[in-house]
């Protein structure tokens, strides 16, 4: 400002003292330079900071949805595998007994029953599991954003200003 009554603008450049040069807005100080790029370095790790604070709360939300069905998978299984050895016991004492109604047929349709029960929760629970929105489509959705303004800056921060 204090030089504009020494500036003449002639075919869209500065003249000052005889000599041609670019607007004042086409050149950059060096000091100007690094401010812009640390700036900009700033802004990326101010993105970045916010980007993972906004995926350990999406982390958070899918461990919270995760814990009934994990217990009830937990559950199940350890019915499940609870129930094989009495499968297999039941097995073999209904193989003993030859088809008769006796100590097998018990040990047999205690844990096919409970076989069954342990099978009915684990798939139970993983409908009930794949039904929840797991994920992360705030953070992804934030990232795209962060990366098309990172690109759009990258783009245009190099283009004269007119």
């Amino acid at each position: 400002m204090v030089d504009q009554a020494s500036m003449n603008v002639a075919n869209g450049a500065n003249r000052i003292s005889g000599r041609t040069q670019a607007p004042a807005e086409m050149t950059a100080s060096p000091a100007q330079v690094v401010s812009n790029v640390a700036g900009f370095g700033e802004n990326l790790l101010n993105m970045a900071e916010l980007q993972a604070r906004m995926s350990a709360i999406e982390l958070r939300q899918n461990l919270q949805a995760l814990k009934a069905g994990v217990a009830v998978v937990l559950v199940g299984t350890i019915m499940a595998l609870a129930a094989l050895p009495i499968l297999l016991a039941g097995v073999a004492e209904f193989l003993v007994t030859q088809f008769q109604l006796g100590r097998g047929s018990a040990f047999l349709a205690v844990g096919a029953v409970t076989f069954f029960v342990g099978s009915l929760c684990v798939v139970l629970a993983a409908v009930w599991i794949e039904r929840k929105r797991l994920g992360f489509p705030l953070s992804a959705e934030e990232f795209a954003r962060n990366l098309n303004w990172v690109r759009t800056v990258l783009r245009f921060s190099g283009r004269p200003r007119y």
